[in-house]
């Protein structure tokens, strides 16, 4: 495993430009390679798909992103799915509205729960945390997370009006 210290987010992006055939997260302040299995890419993607729909549908919420970086306040961030605001800069500023991270072996359960709190901190809506095989976490300002089966249903609550995805193809 590549790990990497903290980097401004220009020479993240020259330094992943360099490294074309890795993935790079950030867990704790450090940039750390990872290397999601296939069953990673199939939950982002039923995120992704979801959320489009939901988008499309709804074009005020913001539009949908998969792995794009986000500065917020120097921290550095890059969910596997989230809303946020149309932007053609080479990375966002703005906290995402929703925020999606799946984790993957090499990321412990805590650093991915941290990520989900800092989400929150810096001002998003609602951070869904997928434990795969385990359980959903959902995570909302001045509240408790919220602990899902596979025998449940995310609901996007006043965060994405309407919006429900089931969680027997995400959990089975």
């Amino acid at each position: 495993m590549f790990i990497q210290k903290e980097m401004t987010a220009e020479e993240f992006l020259a330094f992943a430009e360099q490294h074309p055939d890795k993935r790079f997260d950030f867990i704790d302040g450090e940039i750390v390679e990872v290397s999601p299995k296939p069953i990673h890419g199939r939950k982002q993607v039923i995120f992704a798909a979801a959320l489009e729909s939901y988008a499309q549908q709804n074009p005020t919420v913001g539009v949908v992103y998969t792995e794009v970086l986000h500065v917020l306040n120097g921290e550095k961030f890059m969910p596997d799915v989230c809303i946020n605001v149309e932007s053609d800069e080479n990375y966002l500023t703005t906290p995402p509205l929703f925020a999606v991270e799946i984790r993957s072996e090499s990321q412990s359960r805590e650093s991915q729960r941290r990520k989900a709190r800092a989400y929150i901190r810096h001002g998003s809506k609602m951070v869904v945390l997928l434990l795969p095989g385990e359980c959903v976490e959902v995570y909302r300002p001045d509240r408790e997370p919220l602990i899902l089966t596979a025998d449940d249903v995310l609901d996007g609550e006043d965060v994405l009006p309407g919006f429900k995805l089931p969680l027997n193809r995400l959990l089975p």
